[in-house]
C-alpha cells in the first residue's frame, strides 16, 4: 500500500504536492475538535449522574474548580455543556467535509493535469514505444488508471491520515481521563481493524487488478467485434463476439458486487464490535467504580466510540480503496515509470496553432527539403537481423526517391526514420539540417505523410483534411484546393454536402479509394514542401491512381517526395529509385539503372507490362 502511494505520488508535481500536504495538515488540525466535543459529553455525563445520585466525585469537583464552575448549577452546566458540545461537533463535520470536497476537487483537477501530462509524453516517444502496449491499454492507462490513482489511491490516503490524526487524538484524550479504558479502547478497535485489514487487504488488490483486466479486455472485445463486422457477418461468428463479450462483463460485474461486499464487511464488524466492547466495558466499571465515575467512563466511552467506529469504517474502507485503487492503476504506473526511463521528448507548444496557420501563408519559409540519412541502422526486439541496417540516402530540395522490394524488406521502417517516428539505434537521420522531430517542430505541416491505411475521424470532410486544427481556423479555400488535388472534390460538390460532408466512425461512408484520396488531401492542406507516401495510391482504381500520379509529378521541383510503393507505375519517373531487400540498399539509381542491376525488380516490372 505504501508503494501504490509513492507511485501515485510520483505522479504529481512538486506544487501540487504541497498543496496536498497542508490539506492534509488542516484536516489533523480539525480532528482535535472531536476529542473536545468528547470530553464536554464526558463532563455533561458525569454532571447528569452526580444530580441524579446526590453526589459529586472527586475528579468532577477538580474539572470544575480548573475552569471556575465549582458555584455554577450542575443541571444548567450540563444543558449549557451539552450544546456547546453539539456544536463543536456540528462545526467539525462542516469543517471536514469542506475539507474533504476541497480536497476531492482538488484531486480531481490534478486527475486532468496528470492525464494531459502522460498523453504529452506519451505521444513525444518513439513509435515503438507507443506500440508496446494495445491502444486500449493506453487508453485505460491514460483515464481509467489515472482516476484511479489520484482519486482512489491519493483521495483515500488523505482519508487515512485524517483519521489515523483522529484516532490519536482520541486516544490521546482517553488516556489522560483513564488509562486503562484507553488501553482497552485502543487495544479492541485496533485488534478489530488488524483482523480486518489482513482479512480483505489482499482481496482488495486482487479485485481493482481483475476490474481493470476485465475492463481493458471488455474495450478491446467490442472494438474487435465493430471492426471486423463484415468478416463475422460473412463468417457467420457475430456470436462468437458477442459471448466474449458477455463473459468478460459478467467478470467485470463478480468483481463490482465484490467489490460492494467488501465494504459491508467492515460496517458490520465494527457495529458487532461496538456493541461487544461496549458491553464489557460497562460491566467492568459498575462493578469496580463508584456509580458517578462509572456512567462518567461508559459516556465518554460512548462518545468516543461514536466517533472513533465511524473513523475506523473510512480508515479501513480507504485503506482497502487503496489496495484496490493500487491494482487498477498499475497500468498507469507501469507507464509513468516507462516514461521516465527514457529521455524528454516534446512539452505543449501554446503557439503551436498559430505556427501552423502562419506556415500556410508563408511557405515554410526557411525550410530546406533536403534528406540525409547517414549510416541509419534500426532493430526490432526479439527480431533475428536489422529491419534497416547501415542505410546511406541523401535527397535533394525538389527530388523524389521511390522505395521498393519486397514486402518485409524495410521500406516502411525507412520511411519511418525519414519522418521521425522512430529512431535509428545508430547513424543519423536529417531533414533540413535538423533530425526530423526537430524540423517538424520548427516547421510544422513543411513535412506530411499519406499512410497505406488512412485513419478517418469521425467527424466531417474539413474536420479530416484540417486534422487537429479547430474548426475557426480552417480555411476553406485552402482545404478544397487539396481536395482538388486529390481528386475528391468533384464528388463531393456532385453527390454529397461538400465539406460538411459525415464520414462516419472510422470513415465507413466513404469508399476505401475515398479513404485514400481522403488521406492525400489531409497532407496536401498544408502546403509540405516534403512529402512521404507510402503505398498511397494501393487503394486506387486505375484512372484515380493515374490522376493522383499526375498530380505528384506536378509537385517535382516544388516538393521533394519519398514514396513506398509495389505499384512500380506510380514511381518511374522518380528522380531516385533504392531498392532494399531483407532491411539493406542493394541498388540506387534511376527505374532502369535499378531495373538492370536488380533481377528481381526487373521481373517484378515485366509482370506489370513496364
Amino acid at each position: 500500500m505504501v508503494a501504490s502511494i509513492k507511485s501515485a505520488l510520483s505522479l504529481l508535481d512538486r506544487r501540487s504536492k504541497r498543496i496536498l500536504l497542508v490539506l492534509v495538515v488542516i484536516q489533523v488540525l480539525v480532528a482535535s475538535l472531536d476529542l473536545l466535543g468528547v470530553l464536554l459529553f464526558g463532563v455533561v455525563a458525569a454532571l447528569s449522574a452526580s444530580a441524579v445520585a446526590g453526589e459529586t466525585s472527586q475528579t468532577l469537583t477538580q474539572v470544575l474548580g480548573w475552569v471556575g464552575l465549582t458555584e455554577t448549577d450542575e443541571v444548567l452546566l450540563a444543558i449549557v455543556l451539552a450544546a456547546v458540545a453539539g456544536l463543536v461537533f456540528i462545526v467539525k463535520s462542516v469543517l471536514t467535509f469542506l475539507l474533504v470536497r476541497r480536497s476531492l476537487r482538488f484531486l480531481a483537477n490534478r486527475q486532468a493535469m496528470v492525464s494531459s501530462r502522460l498523453v504529452e509524453h506519451l505521444l513525444s516517444r518513439p513509435l515503438l514505444f507507443v506500440q508496446r502496449n494495445s491502444s486500449q491499454q493506453n487508453a485505460y492507462a491514460l483515464t481509467s488508471g489515472v482516476n484511479a490513482a489520484t482519486i482512489g489511491v491519493l483521495g483515500n490516503s488523505v482519508v487515512v491520515v485524517a483519521e489515523v490524526a483522529l484516532l490519536g487524538v482520541m486516544s490521546l484524550g482517553l488516556l489522560l481521563i483513564d488509562p486503562l479504558v484507553a488501553v482497552f479502547t485502543m487495544v479492541f478497535f485496533a485488534a478489530l481493524a488488524l483482523i480486518l485489514n489482513r482479512a480483505l487487504g489482499n482481496w482488495a488488490r486482487r479485485l481493482g487488478t481483475q476490474l481493470a483486466s476485465a475492463e481493458v479486455a471488455s474495450y478491446t472485445s467490442v472494438q474487435d467485434a465493430l471492426r471486423t463486422y463484415r468478416e463475422t457477418t460473412v463468417s457467420g461468428r457475430r456470436t462468437l463476439f458477442v459471448q466474449r463479450f458477455q463473459g468478460l462483463r459478467w467478470q467485470a460485474a463478480k468483481y463490482q458486487a465484490d467489490s460492494q461486499i467488501m465494504v459491508q464487511v467492515s460496517k458490520y464488524v465494527f457495529e458487532v464490535g461496538l456493541i461487544i466492547g461496549g458491553a464489557a466495558l460497562a460491566m467492568s466499571q459498575l462493578l469496580t467504580r463508584e456509580v458517578v465515575a462509572a456512567v462518567a467512563v461508559i459516556a465518554v466511552f460512548l462518545t468516543a466510540a461514536s466517533r472513533i467506529m465511524p473513523a475506523l469504517l473510512r480508515l479501513q474502507q480507504a485503506s482497502l480503496g487503496i489496495r484496490q485503487a493500487s491494482g487498477t492503476a498499475l497500468p498507469t504506473f507501469e507507464l509513468d515509470r516507462d516514461l521516465d526511463s527514457m529521455a524528454e521528448g516534446f512539452h505543449i507548444d501554446a503557439r503551436l496553432r498559430d505556427r501552423v496557420l502562419a506556415g500556410l501563408v508563408s511557405d515554410h519559409e526557411g525550410f530546406s527539403p533536403v534528406l540525409v540519412v547517414q549510416s541509419a541502422t534500426v532493430s526490432y526486439p526479439s527480431a533475428d537481423r536489422p529491419a534497416i541496417a547501415d542505410a546511406t540516402i541523401r535527397l535533394e530540395a525538389g527530388a523524389s526517391l521511390a522505395l521498393v522490394g519486397p514486402t518485409g524488406a524495410g521500406k516502411s521502417t525507412l520511411a519511418d526514420l525519414v519522418l521521425g517516428v522512430i529512431e535509428p539505434d545508430s547513424g543519423s537521420v536529417s531533414v533540413s539540417g535538423l533530425r526530423p522531430t526537430d524540423a517538424v517542430a520548427r516547421w510544422p505541416g513543411a513535412m506530411s505523410y499519406v499512410p497505406q491505411e488512412v485513419i478517418v475521424l469521425n467527424g466531417t470532410i474539413r474536420d479530416n483534411v484540417a486534422l487537429g486544427l479547430p474548426t475557426e481556423d480552417v480555411d476553406d479555400q485552402t482545404v478544397w484546393e487539396a481536395l482538388e488535388r486529390a481528386h475528391l472534390a468533384e464528388m463531393l460538390r456532385r453527390e454529397r454536402e461538400g465539406l460538411d460532408t459525415l464520414v462516419g466512425e472510422h470513415g465507413v461512408r466513404l469508399s476505401g479509394g475515398q479513404r485514400q484520396r481522403l488521406g492525400l488531401a489531409r497532407a496536401l492542406y498544408t502546403r509540405p514542401r516534403f512529402m512521404v507516401l507510402d503505398e498511397a495510391t494501393s487503394a486506387l482504381d486505375a484512372e484515380t491512381e493515374k490522376a493522383v500520379t499526375d498530380a505528384l509529378q506536378e509537385l517535382a521541383g516544388e516538393v521533394t517526395l519519398v514514396i513506398v510503393a509495389h505499384r512500380l507505375a506510380t514511381i518511374r519517373h522518380c528522380t531516385m529509385v533504392t531498392y532494399i531487400e531483407e532491411g539493406r540498399i542493394r541498388s540506387s539509381g534511376t527505374f532502369e539503372e535499378v531495373r538492370s542491376a536488380q533481377p528481381n525488380f526487373d521481373r517484378q516490372a515485366e509482370l506489370l507490362g513496364l
